[in-house]
């Protein structure tokens, strides 16, 4: 059960911190003349404005904060587990 916990702690701060890598990345690539990736849909396309609001600079720092409170989130989850493993043992003892 407290393993499970933990699991589900550390699993959630990995994915917080590959978002936050990527919004870093989206943030450090706003305003360049990158060229675009691969198989990226052309501005052309149905939605292409939604895409282009989802990749703002603005997009991405809001995306950077919301990664960083789930990391923080799960950072607790692990403390939680970590001291539900210590009164246990505590009270086996």
């Amino acid at each position: 059960m407290i393993s499970n916990v933990m699991t589900t702690g550390i699993n959630g701060f990995q994915n917080a911190q590959r978002g936050m890598q990527d919004a870093a990345g989206r943030i450090a690539r706003a305003g360049t003349t990158e060229a675009p990736r691969e198989g990226a849909v052309p501005d052309a396309a149905p939605g292409a404005e939604a895409r282009r609001a989802e990749d703002s600079l603005a997009g991405s720092i809001v995306d950077l904060k919301v990664n960083q409170r789930n990391a923080e989130a799960s950072v607790e989850v692990v403390r939680a587990a970590d001291e539900m493993v210590g009164t246990l043992l505590d009270e086996r003892a």
